[in-house]
């Protein structure tokens, strides 16, 4: 029968509560949403992906269970009983009969198509560098923070597992796996909890679920008696059969704010390159979402109908462009290749980087608002051993109606959400596509974690490569790069850039006639035109604005200001076009509002009413994107003024 097995806490050991999971937590997260939603679709399946036969697409299928199909009482105290002293910190309360007092369901996530765990069950130590041979189960069960993969792979710290137990209001996690070569099935699970005491001794916070023991080494032994795996698969609902390669996760009393809406959301931004070639297909169960499959066919349509309301910083914002991916896939073997760049200093994209004729074209191409792809192609030095060429796919199109697009990064398959270009406020549409290859492993090596960002302040890429950091920054901003260089200067005179600013005559069309002046000069004169000084002054600063009372000027009677705030576009009223998904006042946690002397008041997303208390007032806003031109616009109030908008 299986059981949970714990270490005792060793005299001189290291006494440490693991805290893991907090790398997993996506910042800032919105009320009633799990913060981990990103991370946990991330490497649930990067890990998946990485297991794949090469036989056909990998499947995955992720079944969030509602309270009313958890198990029987007896059988929950079976799993849960002796996770009670461990779970006392974390305030968790167990009923008499061992029962924790939780009443959330069951994750359960499947792929298919893989090879599952392989390697000997038995290895207890770091197998051989230098074999063939891969030792899944290993790195899977017996390691934290360790990992076997190498550059070819898209996961790499040895922590995606983390996500599982992170998930659970319980910190544990349960696995059965199909191993593809041999059709071994293996049952085990593992608890990282706190240290906590049992019995009168105290025990380490890493424990494993397990059939028994290894007599010489004290080895936990995964189940593999057959009666055990078939009740475990009937009573966590797994949809595999016992013939089915691939890995089984089930992560119990899953958080109550995991949602199948935002799971959604997340596969849909994350992955749908894959999706859309094929090489993955979705299915996703859920009480509010039902029964989904994404595959090729039926993403885009997926897609539109999903409620986009996610964070902005992870794009769950906004669709993901599946059509122009659509029309950027078939083109790929076709982009226009660069020179290769890099080979004597850091890269960088210039003119020299195309033959005249090559970029000409290009830039007439890219005028014409037609799709543009290049690849771009650089050296990659070593630590040891000769240069690398690493290569990426950019794909760019300017927008006919000129609006704010996304650019989206991805790698291997995996889109890298915290990357953008500043070529999205221009109207230009772009995705970047790193395949596998030497450019990828330098990149992956670069990312976090959570791989949402390629970081120069990571230590990693030091190991196999040199002079990385300005390459990483260059494919960072590859997007700014191509656009500023694509697009054609200017050689003719412009009459109209000045025309919002100045009054300019039109010598070849009639004038206006002017009356003449009294002298009979034909001159007009003007009077002097009065300063109106007002008694406050508005001051930029970077991402924000600052209103204080201007020196010398009294205050009005009541003072109040309307204070209206957008970011400026080339046409239109900005105020008027402004959108809650560039900034709202009292939701968006990146905006910092403080004042002295002064009461600010959200009157809506983009309007503050300001009420006066003293002579020395100031008022300053910040956090917004300080690479967008911000608009505001101050009206004074009288009281009924004031008191109309409040009550409207």
């Amino acid at each position: 029968m299986a059981f949970w097995i714990f270490e005792k806490l060793a005299g001189g050991a290291v006494r440490r509560d693991p805290s893991e999971i907090h790398l997993f937590r996506t910042a800032q997260a919105d009320e009633g949403e799990y913060a981990g939603t990103d991370t946990l679709v991330r490497e649930i399946f990067q890990n998946s992906m990485d297991a794949s036969t090469g036989q056909g697409p990998v499947r995955i299928r992720l079944a969030l269970h509602s309270p009313g199909d958890l198990l029987p009482r007896a059988r929950l105290s079976h799993y849960f009983r002796r996770l009670e002293p461990a779970l006392k910190h974390w305030e968790i309360g167990f009923d008499r009969d061992g029962v924790p007092q939780l009443q959330e369901g069951f994750l359960v996530c499947e792929d298919f198509g893989t090879r599952g765990l392989g390697g000997d069950p038995l290895l207890a130590r770091d197998p051989d560098p230098a074999g063939n041979e891969r030792e899944d189960f290993f790195w899977f069960w017996r390691n934290i923070g360790r990992s076997g993969k190498t550059g070819d792979d898209l996961g790499r710290w040895g922590l995606g597992k983390t996500v599982y137990r992170a998930a659970s209001q319980v910190g544990c996690m349960f696995g059965l796996t199909v191993r593809a070569d041999d059709r071994r099935q293996l049952l085990m699970g593992q608890a990282v909890l706190r240290i906590h005491e049992w019995e009168g001794q105290e025990y380490v916070p890493e424990g494993y679920w397990c059939g028994g023991v290894e007599e010489r080494t004290g080895l936990p032994l995964p189940i593999e008696e057959a009666s055990e795996l078939d009740q475990f698969r009937r009573e966590w609902k797994l949809s595999r059969s016992p013939d089915e390669p691939g890995l089984s996760v089930v992560v119990p009393y899953a958080a109550p704010e995991l949602k199948g809406t935002h799971l959604l959301q997340a596969i849909c931004v994350h992955f749908f390159l894959p999706i859309l070639r094929g090489e993955l297909i979705v299915d996703l169960v859920t009480p509010d979402t039902g029964e989904v499959r994404l595959d090729q066919k039926s993403l885009e349509e997926r897609s539109r109908s999903v409620k986009w309301d996610g964070p902005k910083r992870s794009k769950r914002h906004v669709a993901p462009p599946i059509d122009f991916v659509k029309r950027c896939l078939p083109v790929q073997s076709q982009a226009v290749p660069t020179k290769l760049l890099g080979q004597t200093k850091l890269p960088e994209l210039s003119s020299e980087a195309f033959e005249p004729q090559t970029l000409e074209k290009l830039r007439n191409q890219f005028a014409s608002e037609k799709l543009t792809a290049i690849k771009v192609q650089m050296a990659l030095p070593r630590r040891q051993g000769p240069d690398e060429v690493g290569e990426l796919h950019v794909f760019l199109r300017r927008q006919p109606d000129g609006e704010r697009a996304d650019t989206y990064y991805v790698r291997e398959g995996m889109t890298i959400t915290k990357l953008n270009s500043r070529a999205g406020l221009r109207g230009v549409r772009a995705l970047v596509i790193v395949e596998k290859g030497p450019l990828a492993s330098l990149l992956g090596d670069s990312e976090g974690p959570a791989h949402e960002d390629w970081d120069t302040s990571e230590d990693r890429p030091d190991r196999t490569w040199t002079k990385w950091k300005g390459r990483v920054k260059f494919c960072r901003r590859i997007v700014d790069d191509l656009t500023e260089l694509l697009t054609t200067p200017t050689t003719k005179a412009d009459f109209d850039l000045l025309s919002d600013f100045f009054s300019i005559e039109k010598t070849r069309a009639p004038q206006r006639s002017r009356m003449p002046h009294p002298e009979g000069n034909g001159r007009p004169k003007f009077g002097d035109i009065p300063a109106k000084p007002r008694w406050y002054r508005l001051d930029g600063r970077r991402a924000g604005f600052r209103i204080a009372h201007n020196a010398g000027q009294p205050l009005p009677k009541n003072p109040r200001l309307r204070v209206s705030v957008a970011y400026d576009l080339p046409s239109g009223n900005p105020i008027k076009k402004w959108s809650p998904f560039d900034f709202e006042f009292g939701k968006s946690p990146q905006l910092k509002l403080s004042g002295k002397s002064i009461k600010a008041t959200a009157q809506a997303g983009n309007i503050l009413l300001l009420t006066v208390e003293g002579e020395r007032f100031s008022f300053v806003a910040d956090g917004f994107d300080e690479h967008r031109d911000l608009l505001v616009r101050i009206d004074e109030l009288t009281s009924d003024d004031a008191v109309e908008e409040v009550e409207s």
